[in-house]
């Protein structure tokens, strides 16, 4: 099953214009990740409803990765808009092993630093993340400012 549709899209919720697969995803899904408990796989990435998935009423109100915790014994990954604060709830909590970040990744180049001393983080400037034509290739992806050159 798992070989069968990795190359496609895997997502039981609606996204991208798409529609879920049938109405009831969160326990259609729930099956599938616990059926993925019989594959030796590093992980499993979840999306929160957060961000640009925040309009996506299909979504469990408890969070994606606390509804598919209890189904899926491996390491799981939750990423979408997460700060500081919620990202150590959230693995404390143990709803994920693992909080993801990929925009502020992108705008921090010390992300870790930065987090781990509580320090505000850079606003990502998403226009800027790939080429776009008319911007330099250098401008946004790699000329954010570190910490200690804010200070």
């Amino acid at each position: 099953m798992v070989s069968a549709i990795a190359p496609k899209l895997f997502t039981p919720f609606k996204l991208g214009g798409k529609k879920a697969p049938d109405s009831t995803p969160a326990e259609t899904y729930g099956y599938v990740v616990n059926k993925l408990n019989d594959y030796d796989l590093a992980y499993v990435h979840v999306i929160e409803r957060r961000g640009m998935h925040a309009a996506n009423v299909q979504v469990p109100e408890v969070g994606v990765a606390r509804h598919f915790r209890d189904a899926y014994n491996g390491v799981l990954v939750s990423a979408a808009g997460y700060d500081r604060e919620d990202a150590l709830k959230t693995v404390e909590e143990g709803a994920a092993d693992v909080v993801a970040f990929g925009r502020d990744f992108i705008a921090n180049p010390d992300l870790v630093e930065r987090l781990r001393v509580g320090a505000d983080l850079n606003t990502p400037i998403g226009k800027t993340f790939y080429p776009q034509p008319g911007v330099p290739l250098e401008s946004g992806y790699t000329d954010y400012p570190f910490l200690a050159e804010k200070e």
